[in-house]
């Protein structure tokens, strides 16, 4: 008796949980709802770019030196004309490993490397060190020449 009346608690409550889902789902406007399906599609878009090219390279200022972001390596306009080879092959090489993480578990990525930064930054101090992405780009990573090329080279000045 104790279990089927677990089992009418939980089809109830799921079922009032759902039609409260429905009805906020129906509030959003329909702006927002295109603009976050838009979100979705160009996110997939890049996903899907990341298996098939190799990464653009945007060569610009930036205070960050090289991220990766999506289907794009950004790199700082130093690293990319005035730094010596082996350090620029080794930005190159780590962030290659984010365009190829990015490939392989997309969404898992985006969503979980914040969590790990913030962890890395509140056990060590700053979001690298203790960050699981981080740690394997970084294993990853050497100063030989890419064996990749880029699909286009974007230079912002």
């Amino acid at each position: 008796m104790k279990k089927l009346l677990a089992i009418v608690l939980v089809v109830v409550i799921g079922s009032v949980s759902f039609a409260n889902i429905v009805e906020f789902f129906e509030s959003i406007p329909p702006v927002v709802k295109y603009g976050i399906g838009a979100g979705i599609a160009l996110y997939g878009l890049s996903w899907a770019c990341s298996w098939i090219f190799d990464p653009i390279v945007v060569v610009t200022d930036t205070k960050y030196g090289a991220y990766n972001f999506g289907p794009f390596i950004v790199v700082d306009s130093y690293l990319w004309y005035d730094a010596s080879e082996s350090s620029r092959n080794l930005v190159l090489n780590h962030e290659y490993v984010h365009y190829v993480q990015h490939a392989l578990y997309g969404p898992i990525l985006s969503l979980s490397y914040p969590v790990f930064a913030l962890y890395s930054t509140l056990k060590i101090g700053n979001q690298w060190e203790a960050n699981y992405w981080e740690l394997q780009a970084i294993e990853l990573s050497d100063c030989s020449k890419p064996a990749w090329q880029p699909s286009f080279v974007i230079e912002l000045e």
